[in-house]
């Protein structure tokens, strides 16, 4: 077999006159630690520290026809290399170490040392989305007494100055809900949401026919809920939105329906702990747990979503840093080898996960 790297997705056989010719050997990366020693105690005390990065170096050669200039911008480059003696994972890298080119011309072989992170990852393994709500509106707009509704998925959008009293019924997608325990929230990012109150209906806004028999009464930037059990099948068609008169209007309701302390079950298929990364969506406040322990504290408020990654311990949107409003330990927010359970309280539409699975 020809030995064969991957920079970046890009196959060493595809450079002109290039040769790979050893590969690394798979080896495991060393444990720092500290280690103290105690007068009057046998043996020391040792403090694991983390797994270093370290070095991996192969030798590459030139074949009678080749493109230097071609070679040297292959391997002026960082990212992820996979080594065809590991075809199915891949490594973070960076070249510290100069590449003797001269060498490689004149006698047709050079050394190239990459350093790479401790851990690798799979090359086959898809993101995991997991949609947690079960409302999807279908869209609706229209505007009635001096107020306009605007609605799609899970957001809906209220403007204008009623001049009495208004009702709304806004569609969405036949929700047919098997006996259990159910929670609604609604978070309404704006001003005046206030005079405003939500239900999830059948057909009419009348208890029998209502998620919970009640109404939400929103407030300004506050997640608001309703529990309900349902002892036999709901189906709900609605969301029946109620709008007070002579107010400014002017803000965005998010809602969701899940079922009450549902988990998601995640498997890391690893030899290790990982560090995932998580994509959430929703609004309001969240609280994130980690197989039935309390994560992180997320203030979504009406972002949309937010991108939490425990490796760098970050949470950002659209490259902006949002860590403000990430609260809790990254050190928790771990992975362990098989199965892991995942759940949330709050007003979450669904989530994206991402590089759960991690190997030495």
């Amino acid at each position: 077999m020809i030995n064969e790297i991957f920079l970046g997705g890009v196959s060493s056989k595809n450079i002109k006159g290039l040769i790979i010719q050893t590969l690394p050997p798979i080896s495991k990366p060393k444990m720092r630690t500290k280690i103290e020693e105690i007068n009057g105690k046998d043996g020391d005390n040792v403090t694991y520290l983390g797994f270093s990065a370290y070095d991996k170096s192969f030798s590459i050669g030139l074949s009678s026809e080749y493109n230097i200039d071609e070679i040297i911008d292959f391997f002026n480059t960082e990212g992820t290399v996979t080594f065809s003696n590991e075809p199915d994972k891949y490594y973070n890298y960076t070249i510290f170490e100069g590449i003797d080119f001269e060498r490689l011309i004149r006698f047709k072989t050079a050394t190239v040392t990459m350093h790479v992170q401790p851990f690798k990852y799979s090359l086959f393994e898809e993101p995991i989305e997991f949609i947690t709500s079960f409302l999807n509106i279908q869209g609706y707009l229209n505007s009635f007494n001096g107020v306009t509704v605007d609605a799609l998925d899970d957001k809906i959008s209220v403007s204008g100055e009623g001049t009495e009293e208004t009702e709304f019924y806004i569609q969405v997608d036949q929700i047919n809900l098997e006996p259990g325990d159910y929670i609604l929230s609604a978070y309404a990012s704006g001003t005046n949401a206030d005079s405003t109150k939500i239900r999830l209906i059948g057909n009419t806004p009348s208890e029998e026919d209502s998620f919970g028999g009640t109404d939400v009464t929103l407030q300004d930037n506050e997640s608001k809920f309703i529990s309900a059990t349902l002892n036999e099948t709901g189906t709900y068609n609605y969301i029946y939105l109620k709008v007070g008169p002579n107010v400014a209007l002017n803000f965005d309701i998010y809602v969701s329906l899940r079922k009450y302390g549902q988990n998601y079950s995640v498997i890391n298929k690893g030899n290790i702990y990982s560090e995932p990364t998580l994509t959430i969506f929703g609004a309001g406040t969240i609280n994130l747990y980690i197989n039935e322990i309390q994560t992180f504290v997320i203030s979504l408020g009406d972002e949309e979503y937010i991108v939490i990654d425990s490796s760098e311990m970050e949470a950002y949107k659209e490259n902006i840093l949002k860590n403000r409003l990430v609260m809790g330990d990254y050190e928790n927010f771990q992975l362990n080898e098989v199965i892991n359970t995942i759940s949330f309280t709050g007003g979450v539409t669904k989530f994206l996960l991402e590089s759960y699975s991690r190997w030495l």
